[in-house]
């Protein structure tokens, strides 16, 4: 695992998050061993049987009795064999489907996993801007609460305000200032979900978020495509990196249950030997050298590969059982992330329309009527907690519909790209 390091800027944008997260996510480092692990058993799907080669001596007398002359004059018989199997029934063929199709859903769920942490990182990134800017509108509440106090107290003393509101802003600007507290702790959970996610925990603190909140137009008018409910299901679904490893595992198991097949096929090994035997001495010649040749076969007495046909068949339907899974799954993440995003958009929309401005303008209004003494303290403040709480939601709105736009993005992929190793 990558050590941590400091970000090239605290002030990320989302891309840049995204950068960090391909490089040191160690969740992509898991499953890129996967891969290696994959395409590893690829290369060793396609290597044949080795050949051996024996060596021995017999006819040893411990008297020493075989003979005169140096060793290879003695009478000890002498063997040096060579027998190479032979694969038959395209085992090798089916192993290689097998590896190919394993290694095609490594591939997959490599991608998937890249699907699944971007989604993640893009959360946190829209998380860390609601928490900056609930921050950010606990603080503006604050200074205003804490600069009304100190215009009440001027008339106070001059006699044009009572005590009690006075204390009554005083108990609403340490409300203010707890509600800065609390969004600051937010903020810092915030900081701390989205380093662990790109490995720069320790930098935590300075991180900040660049990007603005995406435009919520461009959606509601977006054209047909995989954001939209006019694209066929089986279309999107067809992209979709868990189904592709589903898929890729069915191949896989069809595969396995051809090489189980091929295992009824008998192997044949040949083999060619040389034979040295002098024999001793005065016993008649009859050559020093022998040849010999061989074929044997397996003969299927114990084991026809019943059970491993069985297991194949039941690895089968197994992976088509999980194609289905996933299937239904899948579905139900698109369909949920479209629905997601038009709720979400048309909310957001909402804010940016009016709704926003509306309550900043009555905010300002209920402080000069409050001013000129045409209002009640309890109006003042009623309005500026609705003031925050609209903004609040505002924020609320636009980070939901960020969060939803990056799931539907992952529930209906465009393609592929960028998410292999």
């Amino acid at each position: 695992m990558l050590a941590a390091q400091p970000v090239a800027e605290a002030n990320l944008s989302l891309k840049r998050a995204l950068e960090l997260m391909r490089a040191r996510d160690p969740n992509l480092q898991l499953a890129q061993t996967a891969v290696d692990q994959a395409l590893a058993d690829k290369i060793t799907a396609g290597e044949r049987p080795n050949a051996t080669l024996a060596y021995s001596t017999s006819k040893i007398n411990p008297a020493g009795h075989n003979g005169p002359g140096n060793y290879w004059n003695k009478s000890f018989d002498t063997v040096v064999s060579l027998s190479q199997p032979i694969e038959r029934g395209g085992k090798r063929k089916h192993r290689l489907a097998q590896a190919e199709a394993n290694a095609d859903a490594a591939h997959a769920d490599y991608a998937d996993s890249v699907r699944g942490e971007r989604v993640a990182v893009t959360a946190a990134y829209w998380e860390l801007k609601r928490a900056e800017e609930k921050y950010k509108n606990a603080q503006t509440l604050a200074e205003i609460e804490h600069r009304s106090i100190a215009a009440s107290e001027q008339r106070l003393r001059v006699g044009d305000l009572p005590r009690l509101d006075v204390e009554r802003m005083r108990i609403d600007a340490a409300a203010a200032d707890n509600a800065v507290d609390s969004a600051l702790g937010a903020l810092r959970d915030a900081q701390v979900a989205l380093a662990a996610l790109i490995d720069v925990t320790a930098q935590s603190q300075e991180l900040s978020v660049a990007d603005d909140w995406p435009h919520v137009a461009g959606v509601l008018d977006a054209p047909a495509g995989a954001g939209t409910s006019r694209e066929t299901a089986e279309a999107v679904l067809a992209r979709r990196p868990d189904m592709v490893a589903a898929m890729k595992r069915v191949n896989a198991a069809e595969a396995a249950l051809q090489l189980a097949h091929a295992q009824t096929s008998r192997d044949i090994t040949i083999s060619g030997q040389y034979e040295h035997n002098p024999m001793p001495t005065p016993a008649p010649t009859v050559g020093h050298t022998l040849l010999g040749v061989g074929v044997s076969v397996p003969i299927f007495t114990g084991n026809q590969y019943k059970g491993e046909i069985a297991r194949a068949y039941a690895d089968i339907d197994a992976a088509k059982a999980n194609l289905a899974k996933v299937r239904v799954a899948a579905l139900a993440d698109v369909h949920r992330a479209r629905a997601d995003l038009a709720a979400a958009a048309q909310r957001a929309h909402r804010y940016d329309s009016d709704l926003t401005r509306r309550a900043l303008d009555t905010e300002k209004t209920v402080e000069t009527a409050y001013a000129r003494g045409g209002l009640a303290l309890a109006d003042l403040l009623d309005a500026r907690r609705s003031l925050k709480a609209t903004q609040d939601d505002a924020t609320d709105a636009h980070a939901d519909f960020a969060e939803a736009l990056a799931a539907l993005a992952a529930a209906a992929p465009e393609d592929n790209a960028g998410m292999t190793p």
